[in-house]
This record gives structure tokens, C-alpha cells and sequence, in this order.
């Protein structure tokens, strides 16, 4: 009984903590995040390094690809 009520609480905690990961961040975020200049950012994203969304017009950034590119 309270092996599967704590299997499913670790379930939800995985659930959550992958979501928070896929948060978008603007360039000035991921700037602040990374404490990395912009102009750097702009290096890594015209070099391909760096995965970036301009759907909107701006550069939208999920927190999970910002981290990969850190991990490198």
C-alpha cells in the first residue's frame, strides 16, 4: 500500500520537475540565467549551437535546450 502510494507520488514529482524544465525564456532571461552577454547568445545561435524559437518575433528559448547547450 504505501509503496505504490509512493511510486506515484515520485511519478508526479518526475512530471513536474520535466515541465519545469521546458519553460520559455527570453534572451534577456537566458542572459541572466547563463550571465552570458547577448552578443554571445547571438554567436551560438547563428553557429547552431543554441536552438531558438522566432514565432513570435523574438527569440524564445526553452530552459531544457539552454542547459544542454551549457552541458554541452
Amino acid at each position: 500500500m504505501y509503496s505504490e502510494i509512493t511510486n506515484q507520488l515520485r511519478s508526479i514529482q518526475q512530471t513536474l520537475n520535466s515541465k519545469s524544465e521546458d519553460v520559455w525564456m527570453t534572451l534577456k532571461d537566458v542572459s541572466t540565467y547563463t550571465k552570458l552577454s547577448s552578443s554571445t547568445l547571438h554567436r551560438a545561435i547563428q553557429r547552431g549551437e543554441l536552438k531558438v524559437s522566432k514565432k513570435t518575433g523574438k527569440h524564445l528559448f526553452k530552459k531544457s535546450y539552454v542547459d544542454k547547450w551549457l552541458n554541452g
